[in-house]
């Protein structure tokens, strides 16, 4: 299976601010925060599609994506 960073510079930098943020809340974060910028982040392990950008600003240590997490698809606006 092959990984690709697939998430932008800005949306790679939003997700480093909102981890910092609430950096203090776990170890799942501080994870999140050293996962951020390698070729893995971002792409669920249960399937290998994207995580969606929008289910990783409200989770970003979510090491799956909605479907895989049987979550309900959000729209992006």
């Amino acid at each position: 299976m092959g990984h690709h960073h697939y998430l932008t510079i800005e949306q790679r930098e939003t997700l480093a601010r909102l981890i910092r943020s609430q950096y203090d809340t776990g170890p799942r974060l501080k994870t999140a925060l050293e996962r951020l910028h390698q070729l893995d982040y971002g792409v669920c392990i249960e399937c290998g599609k994207n995580i969606e950008f929008v289910r990783l600003q409200d989770d970003p240590a979510a090491l799956h994506c909605r479907a895989c997490a049987r979550l309900p698809v959000a729209s992006e606006s």
